[in-house]
């Protein structure tokens, strides 16, 4: 599927633009055709390269959570969806409001909303389109797009928590990479120069330390060119399923960063599935829906094993018993919320939890690895240090 930033004719004479998936211009055709529209004019962003610089990836998270409470309000207050969507059209600019327009038309030609909502999945995720869906079926529209301006909010709040988190350990370990590079290229050079014409044997710290600066100096192209490389390849690798796997097996096994990463994927599948369930989507396309909601190959292989035993008729709290990656708690709640028949709120109970240990677990993480990149700088510098010194105290004491 290629995305198209298309112009077309509509039937009351005016040009309307948007943003479309299509496998070709003459299948962009025939959709606008159906709804009414002549394409004018139409431009690829050229296939999966192109999709790599689509302006519609890039729509604002901000954007996408004021539509959302915009339609929420406005579905709540009884005015139509296609009234709604014009609404916000005038108020919107850009790429996002090229992708209202689009549905805006699908949805006043009689395609569904939940449909013409899915033709754009760089900007409506998996959980969005579900609940939609789900709120389309149910007749309840309204309380869906309520219940993804919470999602969303909740979703922004813990990346924010993160991001937040992460800033101290990424100056320290910019600092150190810096004061590296510093000691390498240009202090250990000039102390070189020093030590030429000494007349005594030079320590061998000393020796390798001004080596590996000399390697630097003359080789650093090579250096950085092959951490560009391994770079590439690295996320190349992580991209397939079995690097996704590898990775995500190894990063759970870490001490204390592992603990961190299983319950945020915990949590977003608790609060997903929760939000979802409610809405009364079928069980079984639901687990197929947290696969890619979760964020992590281990815990989505896992849940494509719990669906395929439910298929064949096990109950959900059997599906989940062997499933090492959900913990006891999780396996509880899912257990007493069948029984009960209030599976979701069981799930949104644990959601809640999960959401009062994260920041706990992430100021945890984050002090340990600050506590290591503090203990690196010091060894460094103390290494350093101690191969210009030496020498010179050995300069002393024959002097």
């Amino acid at each position: 599927m290629r995305e198209y930033r298309y112009s077309a004719l509509g039937s009351n004479g005016q040009t309307v633009t948007g943003i479309r998936q299509a496998e070709s211009t003459d299948a962009l055709t025939a959709e606008l055709l159906e709804i009414g529209l002549i394409l004018l004019k139409a431009r690829s962003s050229f296939g999966s390269f192109g999709q790599l610089f689509s302006s519609s990836g890039r729509a604002g998270k901000k954007e996408l959570r004021d539509f959302t409470q915009h339609m929420s309000t406005c579905l709540s207050a009884g005015i139509p969806a296609v009234s709604a969507l014009a609404d916000f059209q005038e108020l919107s600019k850009g790429t996002f409001g090229e992708v209202v327009s689009d549905i805006r038309g699908d949805v006043s030609s009689g395609t569904a909303i939940d449909e013409a909502f899915a033709r754009h999945p760089q900007i409506f995720s998996t959980v969005y389109l579900a609940m939609l869906s789900a709120g389309q079926n149910s007749g309840n529209l309204d309380e869906a797009f309520e219940e993804l301006v919470s999602y969303l909010e909740w979703n922004e709040n813990l990346k924010s928590q993160m991001s937040q988190a992460l800033i101290y350990p990424t100056m320290l370990l910019v600092g150190i990479i810096g004061l590296l590079m510093l000691m390498m290229l240009f202090v250990i050079p000039r102390f070189e120069t020093m030590f030429e014409d000494v007349d005594f044997e030079l320590p061998t710290l000393t020796v390798k330390v001004m080596a590996m600066g000399t390697f630097m100096v003359h080789w650093w192209w090579l250096i950085f060119g092959s951490i560009a490389v391994a770079t590439i390849a690295l996320k190349m690798y992580f991209r397939t399923d079995q690097g996704a796997y590898n990775r995500d097996k190894f990063l759970l096994k870490v001490p204390v960063l592992g603990s961190f990463i299983q319950k945020i994927a915990l949590s977003r599948f608790s609060k997903s599935f929760a939000l979802i369930f409610a809405s009364g989507l079928d069980l079984l396309r639901l687990l197929d829906l947290m696969k890619g909601v979760v964020g992590n190959e281990v815990m989505a292989r896992q849940l494509t094993t719990i669906r395929n035993r439910v298929a064949t008729g096990e109950t959900l709290s059997e599906s989940f018993a062997d499933a090492d990656v959900f913990p006891p708690l999780i396996q509880r709640l899912i257990s007493v919320g069948e029984k009960t028949g209030s599976l979701d709120k069981s799930l949104m109970r644990a959601s809640q939890y999960l959401d009062k240990e994260i920041p706990r677990d992430l100021k945890k993480a984050f002090t340990v690895f600050e506590g290591i990149i503090i203990a690196i700088m010091g060894v460094v510098v103390c290494i350093a240090a101690m191969s210009l010194l030496m020498p010179i105290m050995q300069i002393g004491g024959n002097i």
